[in-house]
């Protein structure tokens, strides 16, 4: 499952650049979408890379966060690995080094995605409780015994 789409590539940096980075070698009316795909799922076996030992993957539900850092890590992979050098800023290397460095304090546990953090407790003595209820009372109080013919 990717964390982004081409068209949040498309929201961001507007078509005709997702276009330009996607067809970098040729002039084109489209958005090479192979390629758009291609830098998402990098982006996305990346974030993967940072979260799957505190998380369990796929994620049920991308955070807005995770799919921000998917975008910016994306249009990265665009701009640098497929040529496009001249089209790389120091904005974009920025956001890509932040995504990082984002994802690095995440897998630390220094910071937090809005995720539900997978704990292993597998070496812990703590019971993790079971599917039924136990239920404990005092003894009662009203017998056959005492009760007598009233019973």
């Amino acid at each position: 499952m990717s964390y982004a789409a081409v068209t949040d590539l498309e929201l961001r940096l507007g078509t005709q650049t997702v276009i330009e980075l996607t067809n970098p070698k040729r002039r084109a009316d489209s958005i090479n979408t192979p390629v758009a795909d291609a830098a998402i799922a990098d982006a996305t076996g990346i974030i993967d890379s940072y979260i799957g030992q505190r998380v369990s993957l796929p994620l049920d539900i991308v955070p807005a966060l995770i799919k921000t850092l998917a975008i910016d890590l994306a249009v990265y992979y665009l701009k640098v690995k497929l040529g496009n050098t001249g089209n790389t800023d120091n904005a974009t290397t920025k956001l890509y080094d932040d995504a990082i460095k984002h994802l690095e304090r995440f897998a630390k546990g220094d910071t937090s995605l809005g995720l539900h953090i997978v704990e292993d407790n597998a070496d812990d003595d703590v019971n993790q409780g079971s599917d039924h209820a136990d239920i404990s009372s005092e003894p009662r109080q009203f017998t056959r015994n005492k009760m007598g013919r009233l019973t």
